[in-house]
């Protein structure tokens, strides 16, 4: 008969490449576009993990490619190779490729940028398609970039198709680093709803930025058991010269969903 101390082994073997596997991919995960280089210290420190196994995991990940030290910086970076990871999954999302020239068109008649985010299994967005129009002078976020989930059009457009207990799960989370922002998106979540539900879109108002205004329309239906939103900024200057510039963009985009989801084969919702 088998000691428990041979169980625990046999169970500490099985359980230890899911573990180098998480460590891994914490490691991995203290990267942003914001801070794109971190020291060996930073990894650690991020990461939460001893120094012996963090730089054990450091250097497995560059012997898989997937991390690179620069000599220069003395300092660490996402390497080429986690490219590699995400690029069957953008090509697996064929709602991208559909969108792509209804974006562009929209992008180029509103002179400013538009986007699509899809949600993420832990409540999250990020942005996996961006278009530009002729002369945008809107900052221009990176494919793969966090959405705000409070501050802007489509991060509040997601969080109105969340079930109750899902949503109050975000804004718990939210409350525990900023309890007066989830006051605040507890407010302005009902005039978000409002206006998907009497418009067919909600607004942004300078809310992530004074100088940028846009709308967002969510596709109602699950695509690839997947949540996607769409969404449209251009400079805020504009919307003084026209008070119903958002009106116009909001519908012109319901439309350019409604077009994404028919030709998709998506019933209407």
């Amino acid at each position: 008969m088998p000691s428990q101390s041979a169980d625990k082994s046999a169970a500490e073997q099985q359980e230890a490449p899911q573990s180098a596997l998480a460590r891994g991919i914490r490691i991995l995960q203290c990267f942003s576009t914001e801070e794109y280089d971190l020291s060996a210290k930073d990894l650690i420190q991020r990461s939460g993990l001893p120094k012996p196994t963090a730089f054990r995991i450091i250097g497995t990940l560059r012997e898989l490619g997937l991390l690179h030290y620069s000599e220069r910086r003395n300092k660490y970076m996402l390497a080429p190779g986690v490219l590699k990871l995400t690029a069957p999954l953008l090509a697996s999302m064929t709602i991208r490729s559909i969108a792509r020239p209804l974006m562009q068109d929209f992008a180029d008649y509103s002179e400013g940028q538009v986007s699509l985010a899809v949600s993420t299994s832990d409540y999250q967005m990020v942005y996996v398609e961006t278009a530009q129009g002729r002369g945008n002078s809107v900052f221009r976020p990176e494919i793969g970039t966090t959405v705000s989930l409070t501050r802007t059009a489509s991060g509040r457009a997601f969080l109105s198709l969340l079930p109750p207990d899902d949503f109050r799960t975000v804004v718990e989370r939210i409350r525990a680093g900023n309890p007066e922002r989830a006051e605040w998106i507890d407010a302005k979540m009902q005039e978000t709803r409002q206006d998907l539900e009497n418009l067919g879109y909600c607004r942004n108002q300078g809310e992530l930025d004074r100088n940028t205004v846009g709308v967002a329309v969510p596709v109602r239906v699950l695509i690839d058991e997947q949540r996607f939103i769409f969404g449209c900024t251009v400079p805020a200057y504009r919307q003084s010269q026209n008070p119903k510039l958002l009106e116009d963009l909001g519908m012109r985009l319901a439309t350019l969903v409604q077009n994404v989801q028919t030709a998709l084969g998506a019933p209407r919702a």
